[in-house]
């Protein structure tokens, strides 16, 4: 819940700071025109400076609440950019419209000109993280058939070694183990990694047709360290 709170409180102090700098620019505006000059133009730059100060705030959040430093923070860093550059694309022009005077229709075409440039690139990034969300999402899910499958061969393991007269008791190390394969994150860990787990739980499967708790404990023991290895490398490389 602390951590939740920190990135709001991120987000709420990036808010202030894009806030004062709109209001800046909305005074700075103010002043340069005359009265007779704060007709509709003046007011649809203020409509945009809120647009691009809600904008980019939105942009920020979507770094600061990211729970995971997932692949997709480049891509996230690549809009906050784009939306600060469209920020002070919005002041620049609201500055030189206080200059030029430029009539409705030509501020207008002004400001939609330049959503075009800023949000095609901005929908093309978009477009290459779903691309990449869904390759993760497939990551995942050949992840969790990996886990799986290596966690039922625990189970069988424990099917055949309680079927030959050994306690549940003695069998709770591997009963555990099973679960904590069942659980683990998704996410691959490197091809090494992922291949040592693997082997680890083979010596594992042919340690267990000696019958012999104690040796069955050992490679026990060493699977749990792969896996423990394994699911370090996870959170690590995120």
């Amino acid at each position: 819940m602390g951590k939740f709170f920190n990135k709001l409180r991120q987000v709420f102090n990036i808010f202030l700071i894009m806030l004062l700098i709109g209001l800046a620019a909305a005074v700075f505006v103010y002043f340069l025109t005359t009265p007779e000059q704060r007709g509709t133009t003046f007011w649809i730059s203020v409509g945009f400076l809120i647009f691009a100060l809600v904008f980019e705030t939105l942009m920020f959040s979507g770094i600061a609440m990211r729970s995971n430093g997932g692949k997709e923070i480049p891509m996230s860093f690549t809009k906050v950019i784009l939306a600060g550059i469209y920020f002070v694309f919005v002041i620049c022009v609201s500055v030189w419209n206080a200059f030029a005077n430029f009539s409705v229709i030509k501020y207008m075409l002004i400001h939609i000109g330049g959503l075009v440039v800023f949000f095609v690139p901005m929908l093309l990034i978009n477009m290459a993280a779903l691309k990449l969300s869904g390759s993760d999402r497939k990551q995942q899910e050949e992840g969790r058939l990996n886990l799986s499958t290596l966690a039922n061969k625990i189970n069988y393991i424990v099917d055949d070694l309680r079927a030959s007269g050994i306690s549940s008791q003695d069998l709770m190390q591997l009963t555990n183990f099973s679960e904590a394969l069942r659980y683990s994150d998704p996410t691959p860990a490197s091809r090494r990694t992922e291949r040592e787990l693997e082997e680890a739980i083979k010596n594992l499967e042919s340690v267990s047709l000696n019958k012999d708790i104690n040796e069955i404990s050992r490679a026990c023991t060493l699977a749990e360290r792969a896996l423990r290895t394994r699911n370090d490398e996870v959170i690590n490389s995120r």
